[in-house]
This record gives structure tokens, C-alpha cells and sequence, in this order.
């Protein structure tokens, strides 16, 4: 029941969206940047919220502000959200962060791949979404990963995602051929990282 209300969220969302086009098209080529630093502070907020689909608002700021400057909001809101449920899960709710952890399908694989090397896994799950964002932030927070290695792996793992959604929102207003080609490109370095975690993986499981 809970995938159902989230699905009719998101039509909700989307079709506010629609019914808005022309507000929204309005305020994307307005040369205004006086509401920059309240986009900083919404980034990190929409991302915090695992139903809140943050790739649209990630899209919105690309063509808003451009690919370079849509990239940084976006970046900052992602890793910004991921240090909170890091600190929240490690400080706070490390208990009932646990037992929710547990529940989840793929979660003493996810486990497997952090005793073996902590750093490749959340790089991993940064770039191909092996587990969604919460998971990876609360399962780091409550195990016993430095904050460093979280914070370092995590803000190299979220550029190529961020740069693609911020490239894709600019590039949708001015060339549907730049799009494509800069998707395609991105699915090839998509799949050049998925094959390296199952070599990777294959490889450090029969090591251990």
C-alpha cells in the first residue's frame, strides 16, 4: 500500500508541475539570482526526503542555473542530506535505524561489500545506485565507518550523477541532440562501473 501512495505523490507532483509549466518556464529564464542561496538550502532539504522526487528540482536547477552552477546545488543538497542521516543514524536513532536496516531485502550483501572495502561500496552505491540514497546513509551511519571515509567517498560519488541531471535539465531547452549524446555517454559510464563492481565483487568473494 505504502508504493501506491508514493506513486499518487508523484503523479500529484507531476501534474503541479504540468498545470505550472508556464510560472515555472518563467522563473528558469528570469536572470534573477537572488534566490540562489534559498536553492542551496531547498537542495539539501528535497534530498533529505526519500519521497520527494529531487531529480526533477536537480533538473530545474541545471536549467535554471546552468550545468556547472546546477551541478554545485545539487551536489551540495546531495551530500548535505547524506551527512545528516549520517549523523542522525550514528547519534540519535542508531537502535531503530538497525532494526528498520534489517528488514530491508540485500542488506547482508550491502554489509559483505563494507567489511571488504568501505570506500569502493559507498563510491559504488554513489554512482550506480546499487541501494537507495537513505539506506546507504543510515546503514553507514549506524556501522562502523569513519565519517571521513563517508564524506569522501559520498562527495566524489554524487558529481557524475548531479553533473548528468544538471547537464540534461540545461541541454532539454537548447539541443535535444546534446541530451542524447550526453546520455548515452553517461549509460556507457554507467555500465563501465556496473561491470567493474561485479568483477570487483566476484573477485574480493572468492578472496574471502
Amino acid at each position: 500500500m505504502k508504493k501506491w501512495w508514493i506513486l499518487f505523490f508523484y503523479i500529484f507532483i507531476f501534474s503541479v508541475v504540468f498545470m505550472n509549466k508556464d510560472l515555472i518556464f518563467a522563473w528558469i529564464h528570469e536572470s534573477d539570482a537572488s534566490d540562489l542561496p534559498f536553492m542551496f538550502l531547498l537542495s539539501v532539504l528535497l534530498a533529505a526526503i526519500p519521497f520527494i522526487p529531487f531529480t526533477l528540482f536537480a533538473g530545474l536547477m541545471g536549467a535554471k542555473y546552468g550545468v556547472f552552477l546546477g551541478t554545485v546545488i545539487n551536489w551540495s543538497g546531495g551530500l548535505g542530506a547524506a551527512m545528516i542521516y549520517f549523523l542522525v543514524s550514528k547519534t540519535f536513532f542508531r537502535d531503530y535505524f538497525n532494526q528498520y536496516l534489517m528488514k530491508i531485502k540485500g542488506m547482508q550483501r550491502f554489509q559483505m561489500m563494507l567489511e571488504r572495502n568501505a570506500f569502493i561500496t559507498i563510491l559504488l552505491a554513489r554512482l550506480i545506485a546499487i541501494f537507495p540514497p537513505p539506506v546507504v546513509n543510515m546503514y553507514s551511519g549506524v556501522s562502523l565507518i569513519s565519517f571521513r571515509t563517508f564524506l569522501i567517498a559520498t562527495a566524489i560519488g554524487l558529481i557524475p550523477p548531479m553533473f548528468i541531471v544538471a547537464f540534461s535539465g540545461e541541454q532539454v531547452f537548447l539541443s535535444f541532440f546534446h541530451l542524447s549524446i550526453g546520455l548515452c555517454i553517461y549509460l556507457l559510464f554507467l555500465l563501465t562501473i556496473f561491470l567493474f563492481y561485479k568483477m570487483w565483487f566476484r573477485q574480493s568473494s572468492r578472496v574471502s
